[in-house]
């Protein structure tokens, strides 16, 4: 299950979370999309995805099916847009994760939806150049 549980505006792209998959837009649209976590949320997700193998830690495997959901979840809302005539493509996903770590990724206004998912609380950050 997942709900939306929030929506904020902040003046520039950036999260504290420790886990943050970058995906590029280019095209009609140009801008990022960041889908932000803590380490705990990131290791339920992907031992959802790997249909319940406990995730020891967050390593190679868990961090390639976390990009993979997102290119997924990205590719689909692509072709969404091209059906109503916006054209875009989007950038492999870039994974970046750590611990006390600021991840400062564009100075473009954004919109911050929250959601609270069985797995853990995680943020979407929409960051478009007009």
């Amino acid at each position: 299950n997942l709900g939306r549980t929030g929506l904020a505006k902040r003046r520039a792209l950036q999260t504290a979370d420790e886990v943050n998959v970058i995906i590029g837009l280019v095209g009609d649209l140009r801008g990022t999309l960041v889908l932000a976590m803590p380490e705990r949320t990131a290791t339920s997700v992907a031992s959802a995805m790997m249909g319940g193998i406990p995730v020891a830690a967050f390593d190679e495997l868990p961090k390639s099916a976390l990009c993979e959901l997102c290119n997924m979840a990205a590719g689909s809302s692509v072709s969404r847009f091209e059906g109503l005539g916006v054209s875009l493509n989007i950038s492999p996903p870039t994974l970046v994760s750590g611990r006390q770590m600021i991840a400062m990724v564009s100075q473009v206004e954004t919109l911050v939806v929250r959601f609270s998912a069985d797995q853990g609380p995680l943020e979407l950050h929409i960051a478009l150049e007009m």
